[in-house]
């Protein structure tokens, strides 16, 4: 693919860029807001309290499912024209230095969202009465 890029492609490359990046944001905010918010459930929350946790974290986990899928989606998209669409018009500014910073902020983000999750996961599974239901759920095949 060479050549000018048209207004329309143009324009709907940079909505691509755009949801990738808030995709990417997405997956840490999230798990972060989560961590966060599973620090005010305690060392043995109610079971009550529990539910009502659970039941957030797994919109969350779809949510963040949701936005993986969005992530890969556009990051084809966005690798396929990355040439023509953001290096080569970077190289004519100058730009490239900030053009590898802000993916490298990106892929920290994503990596720090990644690990995130598998900390809050952690941090769940220690809980009285968090593993016992997800285990139950798992061994019979029922959504948990």
């Amino acid at each position: 693919m060479t050549g000018p890029i048209s207004h329309a492609l143009g324009v709907s490359l940079m909505l691509n860029n755009y949801v990738h990046d808030v995709s990417t944001g997405l997956l840490l905010i999230s798990a972060l807001w989560l961590g966060w918010s599973a620090k005010d459930l305690g060392r043995a929350p109610s079971r009550e309290t529990l539910e009502v946790f659970r039941s957030s974290y797994r919109r969350c986990v779809h949510f963040v499912l949701g936005s993986i899928v969005v992530i890969v989606f556009t990051g084809i998209i966005r690798t396929i024209f990355f040439m023509r669409f953001e290096w080569f018009p970077a190289l004519g500014k100058e730009l490239v230095p900030i053009l590898i910073l802000k993916h490298v902020l990106i892929f920290t983000m994503l990596g720090v969202g990644i690990y995130a999750w598998f900390h809050l996961r952690r941090r769940l599974r220690a809980l009285p009465g968090w593993k016992d239901k997800d285990e139950e759920a798992a061994a019979t095949g029922r959504d948990c």
